[in-house]
């Protein structure tokens, strides 16, 4: 959504119908609230009030947050829509990468316990039983 918003914003859509255009292609829960955002800030509606659905909805606050340090200061908000979704893409990444690693750790006990009971009947009992009629 960051860069589909910041790609329209950077060709020089208005961020109302930016905002608008982006509701359009999402889904249900954040298409509502978007829908409500837009017709907010199309209305007139200073800033914070027009971003009243996002106090229930983590992606829009994102969106939100991201938005909000252009619409305040001036600042080109394509440029920080870019960035707030790389950071977005490598935190994302990151936490997977946790959970990979955690996976790992926590495969060992399963896995050991699969391989245990065929690398005695494969491995330790014919040792033993070679080793019995020479007793």
């Amino acid at each position: 959504m960051l860069d589909l918003l910041g790609a329209m914003i950077q060709s020089g859509t208005p961020l109302p119908q930016a905002v608008a255009t982006l509701a359009r292609v999402c889904a249900p829960p954040v298409r509502d609230g978007l829908e409500t955002v837009a017709s907010a800030l199309l209305l007139g509606t200073d800033w914070h009030n027009a971003w009243t659905p996002a106090d229930h909805d983590s992606q829009l606050q994102e969106l939100q947050a991201a938005l909000g340090c252009g619409a305040v200061t001036g600042a080109p908000a394509a440029a920080i829509l870019y960035v707030q979704a790389e950071q977005l893409r490598r935190r994302r990444r990151q936490e997977a990468e946790r959970r990979a690693a955690a996976l790992g750790t926590r495969l060992v006990l399963p896995l050991g316990l699969c391989t245990l009971p065929p690398f005695i009947c494969l491995g330790v009992i014919p040792v033993l039983m070679s080793l019995l009629p020479r007793l």
